[in-house]
């Protein structure tokens, strides 16, 4: 093998290990990842039967100095077998993220139960629409907040005068 061709492979060979290390050094900078969830079991004030459950999760990935580098969020939501059979329909949104800066992410995901008779012509309740906030303070936030800086700060509220809605942390 020639010497340039020597070089030329040193060369490449560099590159590449140079380009494998910064790739995989990358994330490293980004301090780490965590997964936030809360569960709400849904019930109806005037009804003991629970109606189902949702779920929110938030991953909030901050660097070494406290900045917020990424989030994303998800949702999940099932209606109990007792609540199908009495009518009832419990949809939850798609998280969406209604701000965003360095130190603070704020999501929200918005839902419906609603009981609905069967019949040729289906007869509806009125909707009771709800919302689900979930707000993170960067663990180097400055000033007061709810919840402790690291944390996600999870928040359930109906959103029409029609919901009477509870939300219940436990099963």
């Amino acid at each position: 093998m020639s010497i340039r061709r020597r070089v030329a492979a040193g060369a490449l060979t560099g590159a590449v290990l140079a380009g494998g290390v910064a790739f995989t050094t990358t994330p490293a900078a980004a301090a780490g990842c965590k997964t936030y969830s809360k569960t709400y079991y849904l019930s109806e004030a005037k009804v003991s039967t629970r109606i189902g459950q949702i779920t929110t999760r938030v991953q909030i990935c901050e660097n070494s100095k406290g900045k917020i580098t990424s989030s994303r969020a998800w949702s999940e939501n099932s209606t109990t077998a007792p609540a199908k059979l009495l009518g009832w329909n419990l949809d939850y949104n798609k998280p969406y993220q209604s701000s965003k800066s360095s130190k603070i992410v704020k999501w929200a995901a918005t839902g419906r139960a609603q009981t609905c008779l069967a019949g040729k012509i289906p007869v509806c309740s009125y909707a009771e629409d709800f919302k689900v906030t979930a707000t993170y303070y960067s663990s180097r936030f400055v000033g007061p907040t709810p919840v402790p800086r690291g944390k996600v700060n999870f928040k359930p509220a109906c959103t029409n005068k029609h919901c009477k809605l509870k939300f219940n942390k436990n099963k």
